[in-house]
């Protein structure tokens, strides 16, 4: 088809020759080629490296000062768990027995202790600590080392207007052997006096 038929032929259909102006009009305003027009296309690119970028940021801070993989005061926590477990085993080897005596005058308590084998006899134990921790306050937590008030028996006592449940753990050393326990109890605050006694809740 020859050029003069060509044009002759777009003379004749007013609407081609429109489209083409239109087209002709586009690609002066965007030399592109409709690149702005498709500029969405790179939307998840973008968020996929955004998502890079957060990741690796968030890893590295995790494991800066730390071997990777390893948690954070792992070493410690690892050797407390190990430290407790043998304290259990060896409180299972003992079965001693520690019972409580625990008082209230007001704010004024007393703790006393007596420690016997598993065969009932009295040990005149070392050393007698109680730590003594209210449930709800723990921050209020107090140690008291109690002193020997016969074979085998141990009081003491400390201060505290704070009432309702209280944690007391024992530690009792002797002969260079360490035994634990543990028992709850429920003290009256400031204006009551009450006396509880009983055997450990169990081995702790």
């Amino acid at each position: 088809m020859s050029q003069t038929t060509r044009d002759s032929e777009m003379q004749a259909d007013p609407s081609v020759a429109r489209s083409s102006e239109d087209f002709a009009d586009i690609r002066a305003r965007d030399p592109s080629g409709g690149l702005l027009a498709n500029r969405w296309m790179f939307v998840p690119v973008l968020l996929l490296g955004m998502t890079v970028t957060i990741g690796t940021v968030t890893v590295l801070s995790a494991v800066v000062g730390h071997p990777l993989g390893m948690e954070p005061d792992y070493d410690r926590k690892a050797a407390s768990w190990e430290s407790e477990r043998e304290q259990r085993a060896m409180n299972e080897r003992l079965r001693w027995v520690v019972t409580p005596e625990v008082g209230s005058q007001g704010a004024h308590r007393t703790v006393s202790i007596r420690v016997e084998d598993k065969h009932a006899a009295r040990i005149d134990a070392q050393s007698v600590v109680v730590e003594c921790i209210p449930v709800k306050a723990a921050e209020a937590r107090r140690t008291v080392e109690l002193v020997r008030r016969d074979a085998g028996e141990f009081t003491g006592s400390f201060d505290s207007s704070i009432g309702g449940q209280w944690e007391f753990r024992v530690t009792v050393v002797q002969g260079g052997v360490r035994y634990t326990d543990g028992f709850r109890r429920f003290l009256t605050g400031v204006r009551g006096a009450t006396m509880n006694q009983g055997v450990l809740d169990g081995h702790g």
